[in-house]
């Protein structure tokens, strides 16, 4: 199953949807950052704890992740999958750390949204080409 998971980045179709979900965690890194360097809501250091800790770990975890899914590697694609994990057991298992408005919430949502739609596409395209080798 693994070296299946891994041996896909190899397939055009992958290689083209690893390149555009690593566009994602660029934005996703950019967006961190920004909150380091103070252009987020708030100031970085009146954020709660939740954000500050999650900006700092996120903005790390999705720089590396862009650069290892925009070369397909191994290790790009270990690092969705932690990134996605991760944040859909805090935001489903924990949505108070983070979500302190309607519009915060929303925002919680559409993440969570995002990264089932990723790791479900992803999956797709893994059985797309086992039928289409087959």
């Amino acid at each position: 199953m693994m070296h299946l998971l891994f041996e896909s980045r190899y397939q055009r179709s992958m290689g083209i949807y690893l390149k555009i979900l690593g566009l994602f965690y660029l934005y996703g890194a950019i967006v961190h950052y920004a909150n380091l360097l103070g252009f987020g809501e708030m100031p970085f250091i009146e954020e709660p704890l939740s954000w500050q800790i999650g900006d700092v770990s996120y903005g790390i975890l999705d720089s590396l992740t862009f650069i290892g899914l925009w070369l397909k590697t191994r290790w790009g694609i270990v690092g969705f999958f932690t990134s996605a994990s991760s944040q859909l057991i805090l935001y489903v298992g924990f949505p108070h750390w983070f979500a302190f408005t309607t519009e915060h919430r929303q925002l919680l949502w559409s993440m969570v949204i995002f990264h089932i739609a990723t790791l479900l596409i992803f999956f797709g395209l893994i059985l797309f080409s086992q039928e289409h080798e087959q």
